[in-house]
């Protein structure tokens, strides 16, 4: 019992980092109208920045959130600027640059850091009962994601967020109305990219670094995006967390291999089923 007590726990704090993620992922589809498909990049940039310092003794979890971050931004921006804006309107070639992008950048890890998997140590354990303990970086990862929801969605609810929404229903009227849409899609593509470093560093202590390690929490996002509909912030945050209880449950009690397997399968029905999404409302019929 306290073994799959511990595998839920683990659930809940890895799906809370997917979550913000997922809620990045949900802004760059929601403002700047594509599918970045480099966004697991900066969340396998965010691990390694949290690996860089922990060699140098740095072991705050808040250091690694901040530099990785900052680094992501930087990124995140100089290719919204330089790549994204420009190509934007021609959905084939922002796949294929945003992809070779996060090829490019496992090819640099690989160069950097090595194939063979590095670990961090997610400092002290804290015991809650017999069988079932909790790092002091497991939690600071879930009080983390839900500030930075917390926050997002602050923003989206304010007159702050304003410019964001009116982007996302329509680019021309914002522009109409002296909104800077470029700069405004460029800002929220690397502030975006910073909330997938942050992700990257909560749950690098929680499994092997590679250079490839972006690649599932991309899936994983995307499915939350897709059943969230892109629009309610703590939908998504209950969606993510819903996702690491469950990949974890299946892993638990069927094996590691079934847990993308049903992941996967799962998302396509509900592709099928509801491509407008799972909690998308649907426009009333009239009958008259």
């Amino acid at each position: 019992m306290n073994a799959l007590l511990q595998v839920l726990l683990d659930g809940l704090l890895t799906g809370a980092s997917y979550s913000l993620m997922a809620a990045g992922l949900a802004l760059i589809l929601g403002v700047v109208k594509i599918v970045n498909l480099s966004h697991g990049a900066f969340f396998t940039l965010g691990a390694y920045v949290a690996y860089v310092l922990h060699q140098r003794g740095v072991e705050n979890p808040a250091a690694a959130v901040l530099l990785a971050a900052a680094v992501a931004f930087a990124f995140g921006v100089f290719l919204g600027k330089s790549f994204i804006n420009p190509v934007r309107s021609h959905p084939f070639s922002v796949a294929v640059g945003t992809l070779g992008a996060a090829l490019l950048f496992e090819q640099v890890a690989q160069l950097a850091w090595g194939p063979h998997p590095l670990s961090i140590d997610g400092g002290r354990a804290l015991v809650l009962l017999p069988g079932v303990t909790v790092r002091a970086w497991g939690l600071i990862s879930l009080a983390a994601s839900a500030a930075l929801l917390g926050g997002l969605s602050l923003l989206l609810s304010s007159r702050f967020g304003l410019p964001l929404k009116l982007i996302a229903e329509d680019e021309e009227v914002a522009g109409s109305v002296g909104m800077d849409v470029a700069k405004i899609r460029y800002l929220t593509f690397g502030a975006a990219s910073a909330v997938a470093a942050v992700a990257g560093v909560l749950l690098a202590p929680t499994g092997a670094i590679t250079p490839t390690m972006g690649r599932v929490p991309l899936i994983l996002s995307l499915i939350v995006v897709i059943a969230s509909g892109m629009e309610r912030i703590w939908t998504i945050f209950l969606l993510g967390v819903g996702l690491g209880l469950f990949s974890n449950l299946c892993a638990y009690l069927l094996g590691p291999e079934w847990s993308y397997i049903l992941l996967l399968a799962a998302i396509s029905v509900l592709m099928i089923l509801r491509p407008e999404g799972l909690v998308a409302i649907l426009p009333a019929r009239d009958y008259r």
